[in-house]
């Protein structure tokens, strides 16, 4: 008995807790998260029963009947927010999207979107993007995604405008390069970047318009910022070496292109080309153009062993034959020159060095052997030590020549500027091993 006294009060407490807990209303459903959002929220004044009844319309995915639910709450209640927001949301719903975005000009506070509710923010953000305007669609709802970013669906439909309005803006930037408007294809391609500032892409992009408006500082600037963001790009890095070349800047070029050809050997052409030119940027006119020549002449390459190696220049000539056509010319020193050190031939019968005809094969393979010659220490060129080099003949110069490391299968005629440069070089390297030139 005395137990069941004790348990007989607890029992009444669980009773009416037990009442209590059933009283208790049900939680309210979490907030929409994607359009169309409650109109009310964040609105005051009233909501009239119309306007209830539009709501409910709204969300069964009847538009037409929750448009006509509106539009008579809005004549009951003509300054009320809420009422406003739910007929823009029924017109976007509706596809009525011209007098959607008429309405949002009219709802949208004067001071800005930015004390818009977060419903009015999103059903014009939905306007504008179902109207083709992922720009302006984008920026309404980055702002309700910042508002409510507890919102994932609101998130969700930012990011997703944001990537078709980077892609508006993009388009945008190329449809004004094309009609050479630099001020607005500048204007959307930074906006392209504000939009994505981590594309590379959009970097790039804006690069190619500074490069075609002739701003080749601004487009290195901007492919810079794109290479940081894309450092496996060949493309970028190829626009900045082709670019920086057209500029004069061949220290950008050459570590463009080095980079490239480190990864891809068809690179390795235009790399050995950018080297050429950042070389002979500083070259005189003569020797600059010997070193291009596509068929270099005798003369031309008396010049370029006088300019590239400075023992030709030091070394005692002893008295040698006098060539007679080439006392009037500019460039007399040098051949003579190469002509006392062995270096050029001279016809014994005419005493004609011909510094205007073409450098064979031949006689360029005896020069190279004859530097080769020159400028290795006594006893180290062991590939001439059979022969005096001036006993042979052209062919067996050329063969010899190759078995010193001179020349490689690849050489042959005609004998080019560049390719006798990149021999002399290779001549110096022989001869005198871990030497800087």
């Amino acid at each position: 008995m005395s137990l069941g006294r004790t348990w007989r009060p607890f029992g009444a407490a669980a009773i009416v807790l037990l009442a209590s807990s059933c009283a208790t209303p049900p939680k309210a459903p979490p907030p929409r998260d994607r359009f169309p959002l409650d109109p009310r929220e964040g609105a005051s004044g009233a909501f009239p029963p119309d306007a209830q009844d539009g709501w409910r319309s709204l969300l069964a995915g009847n538009a037409s009947g929750a448009r006509a639910e509106f539009e008579v709450a809005r004549r009951q209640e003509p300054n009320s927010v809420s009422v406003q927001v739910g007929e823009i949301e029924a017109l976007v719903a509706g596809g009525a999207l011209p007098e959607a975005r008429a309405a949002c000009a009219e709802a949208m506070p004067g001071s800005g979107p930015g004390d818009a509710t977060l419903p009015l923010l999103v059903a014009c953000g939905e306007a504008e993007a179902r109207s083709g305007q992922p720009i302006a669609g984008y920026d309404l709802y980055r702002q309700a995604a910042i508002r409510a970013p507890e919102r994932a669906g609101i998130a969700a439909r930012a990011a997703e405008l944001r990537m078709q309005a980077r892609d508006q803006a993009g388009q945008e930037a190329q449809e004004a390069a094309a009609r050479k408007d630099w001020a607005a294809a500048r204007l959307a391609a930074a906006r392209a970047i504000e939009i994505d500032p981590d594309s590379a892409a959009e970097r790039e992009a804006a690069g190619d318009v500074e490069r075609a408006a002739g701003e080749g500082s601004a487009a290195l600037e901007r492919y810079g910022e794109a290479l940081q963001r894309n450092p496996s790009s060949h493309e970028l890095q190829g626009k900045i070496a082709r670019l920086a070349a057209e500029r004069g800047d061949w220290a950008s070029a050459v570590r463009a292109l080095d980079r490239l050809a480190a990864e891809d050997p068809s690179f390795e052409a235009e790399a050995e080309e950018a080297r050429l030119s950042f070389r002979l940027s500083n070259w005189p006119d003569a020797e600059r153009a010997a070193a291009r020549a596509s068929r270099l002449t005798r003369g031309d390459a008396a010049r370029l062993v006088w300019w590239m190696v400075p023992e030709v220049r030091q070394l005692r000539v002893s008295e040698g034959i006098i060539a007679s056509d080439i006392v009037d010319r500019s460039d007399r020193e040098q051949i003579a020159r190469a002509v006392g050190l062995g270096l050029l031939d001279v016809d014994r019968e005419t005493h004609r060095a011909r510094p205007d005809a073409a450098l064979t094969f031949g006689a360029a393979a005896r020069l190279d052997l004859r530097l080769y010659a020159l400028l290795a220490a006594p006893g180290s060129a062991k590939c001439l030590s059979d022969r005096p080099v001036e006993t042979l003949d052209p062919g067996e110069a050329i063969r010899v020549a190759r078995e010193c490391g001179i020349l490689d299968e690849k050489d042959g005629s005609p004998v080019t500027g560049p390719a006798f440069t990149k021999t002399v070089d290779r001549i110096r390297d022989l001869a005198r091993p871990g030497e800087k030139r």
